[in-house]
C-alpha cells in the first residue's frame, strides 16, 4: 500500500484524538504548500495537536543504506489558545519543502517561534522522536518507494539552543527530561 496524505492524516487523527481539521499553508513565493492537520483537545483538554500530512511528498535529502528516500512528517502540540503555533509548524515544514533544511532527530530550526511569538520565552524548534502521544504511536511507515519518519517539534529557548550547540543535543534532551518541562508552554522557564 502506498503512503499518501490521506493515510497519514487518518493515522495522525487516530493518535491525536479530538476532531481533525486540515489547513493548507504556502511559502511566501507560493511555490510550495503543505497541509497541516490539527486536533483540538488531543491528546487532552486544552491542548491542540498538529501534524503535517503531506510533507513526505518533498525530498528530505536523506536516504536509507539501501538508497530508499527517508521522508518526514512533523508533529507538535501547544496550548489550544496559541494560534501562532500552526504558523510555527507550517514554517518548519515549508523550510523542508523548499529544500532549505532537511530533518532528522536533533535538528534545530532557529528563530521560527520568534517569528510569530516574539515575546515568548521559547525561540527555536528542536526535532525529536515523537513521545507526547505514546512511544509507539508514530512508527516509521514504509512502502516500496520511501520510508516516512515522524518527528516532534519541541520549542526551546536561546539558552537551551546554546546548550545544544556547546554540549550536544543529548545534553539538552537530558536536561529537559530531568526538569520535566511543559513543552506545550511557549513561555515556560528555560532549563538553562
Amino acid at each position: 500500500m502506498a503512503i499518501d496524505g490521506k493515510t497519514i492524516a487518518q493515522h495522525e487523527a487516530r493518535a491525536f484524538g479530538g476532531k481533525p481539521k486540515v489547513f493548507q499553508y504556502w511559502n511566501d513565493e507560493e511555490t510550495h504548500a503543505v497541509n497541516l492537520l490539527s486536533c483540538v483537545d488531543g491528546p487532552e483538554s486544552g491542548v491542540t495537536s498538529y501534524g503535517t500530512v503531506d510533507l513526505s511528498q518533498y525530498d528530505n535529502q536523506l536516504s536509507t543504506p539501501d538508497g530508499k528516500p527517508i521522508r518526514v512528517e512533523i508533529l507538535g502540540a501547544c496550548a489550544s489558545g496559541v494560534e501562532a503555533f500552526a504558523n510555527v509548524m507550517s514554517t518548519c515544514a515549508l523550510n523542508v519543502a523548499t529544500g532549505e533544511y532537511s530533518l532528522s532527530p536533533g535538528n534545530i530550526h532557529p528563530r521560527v517561534v520568534e517569528l510569530y511569538e516574539p515575546e515568548a520565552t521559547m525561540k527555536h524548534v528542536l526535532f525529536v522522536p515523537p513521545f507526547l502521544w505514546g512511544d509507539d504511536a508514530f512508527p516509521t511507515m514504509e512502502d516500496d518507494d520511501m520510508a516516512v519518519a515522524f518527528l516532534q517539534a519541541v520549542p526551546i529557548s536561546d539558552a537551551e539552543f546554546e546548550l545544544a550547540r556547546s554540549e550536544g543535543v543529548d545534553a539538552l534532551e537530558d536536561r529537559l527530561a530531568e526538569e520535566q518541562v511543559d513543552i506545550l508552554d511557549l513561555n515556560r522557564a528555560s532549563v538553562v
